[in-house]
Formats: C-alpha cells, sequence, structure tokens
C-alpha cells in the first residue's frame, strides 16, 4: 500500500556535490542551520527476489538568502549557482514524509510499496526544519 501523495516540483532545486551515507547525511543534517537540505538520489532493481538499493549521487545545501526566498515568493525560479552540480529535477513525484528518520538499511523496507517496476529510481532528502527537527522525504519520479 502506498502511503505518498502526487507532488509536482516547479523548478528545480540544485545543490552543491557531497559525498554521504544516509546516516552521514542526517547526522550532519542535526547539527546544522534551519534550512539545511541534503539529498541522496538513489537507484532500485530487483535481483532475484530480493531488492538491491544503490546510491547514485548526492548534494547539500545551506537554507535560502533572504534574496532566494524573496524571488520564490514572487513564484522566481533560483538560478543552478557554479559549485551546484547536483539537482531534485523540477517534475512529478509520488511524495512521502516520513515521521522518523530512517536507518539505510530499512530503506528497501520503506520503499517496497513504490517499488512497482522491475528498476527505478528515488531521492532521500533530509530537511532541518527547526532548530530541533530534521524530516526525511521520499520522492519517486512518477509520470
Amino acid at each position: 500500500m502506498q502511503r505518498g501523495i502526487r507532488l509536482t516540483l516547479g523548478s528545480p532545486i540544485y545543490y552543491r556535490k557531497a559525498g554521504f551515507s544516509l546516516s552521514e547525511a542526517e547526522k550532519k543534517a542535526d547539527s546544522m542551520q534551519i534550512g539545511y537540505d541534503a539529498i541522496i538520489h538513489y537507484s532500485y532493481v530487483f535481483k532475484d527476489e530480493h531488492l538491491v538499493i544503490s546510491p547514485l549521487s548526492a548534494g547539500e545545501r545551506e537554507g535560502y538568502t533572504k534574496e532566494e526566498r524573496k524571488i520564490i515568493e514572487n513564484g522566481g525560479v533560483i538560478q543552478r549557482k557554479e559549485d551546484e552540480s547536483e539537482e531534485l529535477p523540477a517534475g512529478k513525484y509520488l511524495f512521502e514524509q516520513l515521521p522518523f528518520l530512517p536507518e539505510e538499511k530499512d530503506l528497501m523496507r520503506i520503499i517496497l510499496p513504490y517499488a512497482m517496476n522491475q528498476k527505478g529510481e528515488f531521492y532521500a532528502r533530509i530537511y532541518k526544519e527547526n532548530i530541533l527537527e530534521c524530516v526525511f522525504q521520499l520522492l519517486f519520479p512518477s509520470l
């Protein structure tokens, strides 16, 4: 049973390339300022009867500046900076926000309801929402 909702991301979110695992990203997010945003792009494939997950890339960004927030509030698009080589592309997604920060070993079980094809991809996003809390989001590209 899928728990996600449909989400349309109108413009991409850009990130600086990072090299961390999910647990490292969660630890870093916990110590960062509000607005910190980390993403890990994964692929998945069913091999025999097992779901295999592999990280493809990772990125991070600090919170938006006042100028960037003003652009977003006015319906504008933030331009990619020179050091931002990773992105969460604009498009349609199945989206789920979990009420906890999972461990990487638990991702297979968590994404299984969304793994409708033999192979696919998804994004895991960790966002520092307030001084005490980081949220974990899953985004599955959809048509």
